[in-house]
């Protein structure tokens, strides 16, 4: 058999480039750059490991914070974004937990989104009063240096890392921090230390992301002068006529303006001496004509403040003092 050989002519060659150029370019029409550029989900960790999946509504990205749980600083989100897209700041990156992060996402053929941040606490309204511990004289509300405010309420965190107590000067809204004695999820205890300065305030309480400032205003006093019987069983239970001892005292015992004990077997009252009077401290001096003999009571007078009334306060000595010439 014979074999036929036919030649391409070169109008035919033209012809068969013409075909390959159309099926090329036909191709590469098919996989045009994709346009999509969005964000598929974001995920990060809360404070105990678990994940948190985004809210994407439109440009937002609302992330519902877990209640009683601290929220940090910064998130590390896993991103997903549309096919041949890619996103900045990077999924796995580190970016501040705020409202104004922003995540720009690139489509493959230059499409840009924005999407920002909206964080949502799901932590209940902090709900307190105060229930005691302000106390009241002359209709003015006070605290003493020292003691305890006691407040109760709802939804407070029981951490003292997460739930922190100020005092808010009412003249020029300054804040000054105090301690929490104790605290609890339904009450606390807030300690006015002797560093609060003089002034009228408001208590403020700060659980999580919620805040209160309570209504009620009241001033800061030092309390009423006292002298407690661990002080007093300081003095000497013998005494000489004429002589003089030192008294030392937390209670500002240096606003007292009246010392007086009591002798024993004629029940009359008698006054000692005040010497001088220190920071903490009262020197006194027995009468140089006070009867010898035992004295079983004492009693001593300090003057008005503005949030208490002067007065006597008067008890019995743990011992008997007995005067001797």
């Amino acid at each position: 058999m014979n074999t036929i050989y036919k030649r391409f002519s070169i109008s035919s060659y033209y012809l068969l480039l013409f075909c390959f150029i159309s099926i090329f370019s036909a191709c590469k029409k098919e996989y045009e750059d994709f346009p999509y550029a969005d964000i598929v989900s974001f995920t990060v960790k809360d404070a105990n490991g678990e994940s948190i999946k985004a809210v994407i509504d439109e440009n937002n990205l609302t992330i519902y914070w877990p209640s009683g749980q601290a929220v940090p600083d910064n998130i590390i989100p896993t991103i997903v974004v549309s096919e041949r897209a890619n996103v900045s700041p990077a999924s796995g990156q580190s970016v501040a937990f705020k409202e104004t992060t922003r995540f720009v996402v690139t489509a493959q053929n230059g499409t840009t989104k924005e999407y920002l941040i909206k964080k949502v606490i799901n932590q209940p309204l902090l709900k307190i009063n105060i229930s005691s511990g302000v106390l009241v004289y002359n209709t003015k509300n006070f605290v003493n240096r020292g003691s305890n405010i006691n407040v109760t309420g709802d939804n407070i965190i029981a951490n003292k890392e997460q739930t922190k107590a100020f005092l808010v000067n009412t003249a020029n809204n300054t804040e000054k921090e105090v301690a929490i004695a104790t605290i609890t999820p339904i009450a606390l205890s807030v300690t006015v230390d002797h560093t609060v300065p003089d002034g009228i305030y408001q208590l403020k309480i700060v659980s999580g992301q919620r805040s209160v400032v309570l209504e009620r205003s009241f001033g800061v006093a030092n309390g009423r002068p006292t002298i407690t019987p661990v002080e007093l069983s300081a003095i000497k239970l013998t005494l000489k006529l004429g002589e003089e001892f030192v008294l030392t005292g937390a209670g500002r015992i240096e606003l007292v303006n009246k010392f007086s004990i009591r002798n024993a077997a004629n029940k009359q009252i008698y006054d000692l001496i005040i010497k001088e009077t220190k920071t903490g401290q009262l020197t006194l001096k027995v009468p140089d004509n006070l009867p010898i003999g035992n004295y079983d009571l004492y009693s001593y007078n300090y003057p008005a403040g503005e949030y208490y009334a002067g007065g006597p306060v008067s008890g019995i000595f743990d011992d008997v003092i007995t005067i001797v010439n």
